[in-house]
């Protein structure tokens, strides 16, 4: 197995997921599912890997919606991938055909020819998806199958049609109630299931839609699951499997596999990264050499792992509370162990006028976007001890 950080990955070099993605696939038996996932922490792979294993009696169609910008592109994406894959088990789209024929496209045989923009009615988006959803899920009823729709980077998505469509934020909310009543619907909630997945979380999206008044809650009915980090003997597993790949013959006792899954804090992206960079720079693989290959990783002036966007996103996500966030984040990241919420409170008064319950309420989110971890007796630490590390050394805290 060799080191590929970044890279599409095998089916079966995707490791330690099983047991994650079981869980998953129990869960899709009843419900939805939103996925959270910090950036490199693997949700693509376990994307992937439901795909190339699905699980029993699921019929799984993924689609990559982060180039998608507007409603009509939506519904023509999930139009496409259903009519493809009817098409192959030499089934008929037949609501999705006659939907297209009367707006003067066509496709029950062959491809797909969707409307010119001049002759879609209103409302030719939602009429194409609920009728593409439908002959799926109608046609897999027929031999005991459910369907389950994988869907990367959804916030995204709704991000940009909010801001492109020309219907902007209305045609961004319709879109997710329209997905609600399909998956509430009699016809066919029992044997549809979705997976809403996105490295930027959902309440983002949500929370910007609510500003510009629209108090929906169109996901409210979906489980929230995070995707962690590997589990620590997962992740030596895979950084042993790696060194070994890459011609290390000389951790017998597996000190360095051991060491290389604690400090990138069992992320497998940064595992990958490391053992790739003790082979480019045709180092020895030492406990010594992990700890340079890691300070590089940190503090080369051209990011190779992309860090800086943690810093960078602080004003996206917190808007007019991008000084404080900073702070808060700055006195996490220069203390050792938990801290109070009456110390953030002192914080963030010292850096603008801003009240107990807003500095709580800020905490939460950085919570929920994975800077903070929220301790059972209500005090925070920061979250992963590589960011936490780096964050000291970008802002000057070390």
């Amino acid at each position: 197995m060799r080191a590929s950080p970044g890279g599409q990955l095998p089916i079966d070099e995707i490791h330690g997921r099983d047991a994650f993605i079981a869980e998953l696939w129990r869960t899709l038996e009843t419900n939805s599912i939103r996925l959270e996932a910090e950036r490199r922490v693997g949700k693509t792979h376990v994307l992937n890997k439901m795909e190339g294993e699905p699980s029993g009696n699921w019929e799984v169609i993924k689609l990559d919606l982060e180039e998608v910008h507007s409603a009509i592109e939506f519904a023509e994406r999930i139009g496409g991938a259903v009519h493809q894959r009817l098409t192959g088990w030499k089934k008929k789209a037949r609501r999705i055909g006659d939907v297209l024929a009367q707006y003067g496209g066509g496709g029950k045989v062959g491809p797909l020819r969707f409307p010119r923009a001049a002759d879609r009615p209103s409302g030719y988006w939602k009429t194409l998806l609920t009728s593409a959803i439908n002959d799926l899920v109608e046609q897999q009823a027929q031999t005991g199958k459910r369907v389950v729709f994988l869907l990367d980077e959804m916030p995204w998505m709704i991000a940009a049609i909010a801001e492109r469509d020309p219907d902007g934020e209305h045609a961004a909310m319709e879109v997710l109630d329209v997905l609600r009543r399909l998956r509430q619907s009699t016809a066919t909630g029992a044997g549809f299931r979705m997976v809403l997945c996105g490295s930027v979380g959902m309440h983002h999206a949500l929370a910007s839609l609510r500003e510009k008044g629209h108090r929906n809650q169109p996901v409210n009915d979906m489980v929230l699951v995070e995707v962690p980090p590997l589990e620590p003997r997962d992740a030596r597993e895979l950084a042993a499997r790696l060194l070994d790949g890459e011609g290390f013959c000389g951790d017998r006792d597996g000190a360095v596999a051991a060491h290389i899954a604690t400090v990138s804090g069992c992320f497998p992206y940064y595992i990958h990264w490391i053992v790739s960079r003790l082979r480019s720079d045709d180092r020895s693989a030492t406990i010594a050499d992990v700890d340079a290959v890691l300070q590089w990783m940190l503090t080369a002036p051209h990011d190779p792992c992309s860090l800086r966007h943690f810093r960078d996103r602080i004003g996206t996500y917190y808007p007019g509370d991008e000084r404080t966030a900073l702070a808060l984040l700055d006195h996490a990241a220069a203390t050792e162990g938990p801290i109070e919420t009456d110390e953030f409170v002192n914080v963030a008064k010292s850096v603008g006028d801003v009240d107990a319950q807003a500095t709580r309420d800020l905490l939460r989110l950085l919570a929920v976007d994975h800077y903070l971890a929220r301790g059972d007796d209500g005090r925070y630490r920061f979250r992963h001890a590589l960011l936490r590390r780096w964050w000291r050394l970008e802002r000057g805290l070390a």
